[in-house]
């Protein structure tokens, strides 16, 4: 599932809908279905765990990643599917470095390894042209 929405956004933004429309249509169904979840949730008379755990993390988290989906759309719009989506791929290297940095994380030699060749690659993905010429 994870991977299908990208793809299924660029075929959104293919079919002229623009990114900021097709960021408010995810953001609407996410509603949707949080209210949903939440409904369930009470329901079962869960809710007190659920509204007791609430903190300014995971409200920046929600926050960063609404920013987040609509940056990838408005790149969607100017460049290929197939360097946007990989680049979404390294995300990691930032929670990596800032687990470093801020929670005193040791990742291992091998771990190291991995973030360079995520660099690496994403140095290798943006060497070639960013959109592809149209006939």
């Amino acid at each position: 599932m994870w991977g299908l929405w990208g793809f299924f956004g660029m075929l959104a933004l293919e079919k002229r809908m623009a990114p900021t429309t097709v960021f408010l249509a995810e953001t609407l169904v996410s509603a949707l279905i949080a209210v949903v979840l939440v409904l369930a949730v009470v329901q079962r008379h869960d809710a007190q765990p659920l509204y007791s755990t609430v903190n300014v993390y995971g409200i920046l988290s929600g926050l960063v990643l609404a920013v987040g989906l609509l940056f990838y759309y408005l790149a969607l719009e100017r460049a290929n599917v197939t360097v946007v989506v990989p680049l979404t791929a390294t995300y990691p290297v930032v929670a990596v470095l800032l687990g470093y940095v801020l929670l005193r994380e040791r990742p291992s030699p091998l771990q190291w390894v991995g973030v360079i060749l995520v660099v690496v690659g994403t140095a290798l993905l943006l060497s070639g042209p960013s959109k592809t010429p149209e006939p």
